[in-house]
């Protein structure tokens, strides 16, 4: 029997079409070819096994979606959808029940992966008012596995929050099942400092944040999104049946109506990838502690003198611009030497929990193209800033240039051009924003 007999046709279109799903692989096999050709080959024959491309809402028991002991809603500040498992909602069950429970955490990855197009996520146990017949270490100790060895690179954190004292010895348990250099991933949070990580506006109020949203079952927030690797799937949306009733998936991304799904949004481009974006629950500490992208390097500039992968500096970091944006790289923009036309990104992630206005200046307009100069970051969304230098500059002329990223509150995602004008026009000079300074910087010289 051959591999091609033991995998889904649909995971290896995949494999071939999707660069993006390979280097998490090699990211999750910590750069080594063999582990991580093991590492797809296990993950490709379980989703098989599973029949994870043909699960839907009404494969799985529609009881453990009535509870709410699993549910995404909002974002942490660094920009990945938050998983909700509330454990004083879950029983222990055996037998033939935990398999429908097996087929039910397979579900939210899934959905997770297709609604997030492979960006992290963050797994949040609610442990408040949870007591010792709420503590399931083989439950746990699935879901940790799923992300150890069949979704690659897709965890993002661990935040248990207020954890019972009683409780102490199991959660050493789950943590022994992660390797010592993932032990990071988890953060315990109480009330007092939950925020650090979350933003308050998507902080349940029982969290000590602002937000009241309460898990209700809508079978339309809850279904599967579209698999875009099935050829024979229509584009539109997915139409299910639920107590013989026909719900169209409109793609709410978080477990409950109101949002819409990430997928939406314009799907990033791969060319702008490279295994240094990428971290996994395998990876060292010293990486895996930075919780947002790094500076993207290009793959287009084909000289060798603009090759910068593996060579993107260490310190690439994430600044937060007023608590509205998270702005990444946080200090430096970093370009090769001797090419002219050559491409940075500034990615700007919305943390406010409302819509930001953003502008991008240059102190050299006449070297810069950035596209787009302004605009605005929807709710919890994210948006690439293109920096290219014009034709004729090189990147030797730049070295004492900067970018001033500046970041506005504004009610509505929709702003009219006359009124974006004026925001800025009366905004800027009086300084009144929170503003983001970029220096630029060119490798070698």
């Amino acid at each position: 029997m051959g591999l091609g007999d033991l995998v889904d046709p649909v995971d290896l279109r995949r494999i071939r079409t999707d660069p993006l799903w390979c280097k998490r692989f090699m990211a999750h096999g910590d750069n080594v070819m063999d582990q991580a050709f093991k590492f797809m080959v296990d993950s490709l024959k379980f989703r098989k096994e599973m029949n994870v491309n043909a699960l839907t809402l009404q494969s799985v028991d529609q009881a453990l979606f009535k509870k709410g002991v699993m549910a995404a809603h909002g974002r942490d500040k660094a920009g990945c959808a938050v998983v909700i498992f509330s454990a004083r909602l879950h029983e222990r069950v055996s037998g033939a029940q935990f398999e429908e429970v097996k087929k039910f955490l397979v579900f939210w990855l899934e959905k997770m992966e297709r609604e997030e197009k492979g960006k992290r996520i963050t797994m949040f146990f609610d442990m408040g008012n949870a007591g010792l017949s709420n503590v399931d270490i083989p439950f746990i100790s699935y879901l940790i596995n799923l992300f150890k060895y069949y979704y690659p690179d897709l965890l993002n954190a661990i935040m248990v929050f207020e954890l019972p004292f009683i409780m102490n010895a199991a959660w050493k348990i789950v943590k022994n099942m992660l390797p010592a250099k993932s032990h990071q991933l988890i953060k315990f949070v109480s009330k007092k400092d939950v925020t650090t990580l979350i933003p308050p506006t998507c902080a349940l109020k029982r969290w000590g944040g602002e937000d009241d949203w309460t898990y209700t079952f809508d079978p339309a927030a809850c279904a599967m999104p579209p698999n875009p690797f099935l050829s024979d799937q229509p584009d539109g949306p997915e139409v299910s049946k639920v107590n013989g009733e026909p719900v169209e998936v409109n793609g709410v991304s978080n477990g409950h109506p109101g949002r819409k799904a990430s997928n939406a949004r314009k799907r990033t481009s791969l060319k702008t990838s490279n295994l240094h974006d990428f971290h996994s629950i395998r990876e060292s500490p010293s990486t895996a502690s930075e919780p947002g992208p790094k500076v993207h390097f290009g793959d287009e500039i084909s000289t060798s003198s603009d090759d910068l992968s593996g060579k993107s500096p260490s310190d690439s970091t994430s600044a937060e611009l007023g608590g509205m944006l998270q702005v990444t790289p946080g200090d430096e923009v970093w370009f090769g030497t001797g090419s002219s036309g050559v491409k940075r990104t500034v990615t700007l992630v919305n943390i406010r929990g409302a819509p930001v206005a953003f502008k991008v200046k240059t102190t050299s307009p006449e070297k810069f193209r950035v596209r787009p100069s302004s605009g605005v970051v929807g709710t919890g969304h994210r948006q690439t800033v293109e920096l290219q230098l014009c034709d004729g500059v090189t990147a030797q002329h730049v070295i004492t240039d900067r970018f001033l990223v500046v970041a506005a509150p504004v009610a509505h995602e929709r702003v009219p051009a006359r009124d974006m004008a004026r925001l800025w026009r009366v905004g800027v000079s009086l300084s009144s924003h929170p503003r983001w300074a970029l220096t630029v910087h060119v490798l070698g010289l």
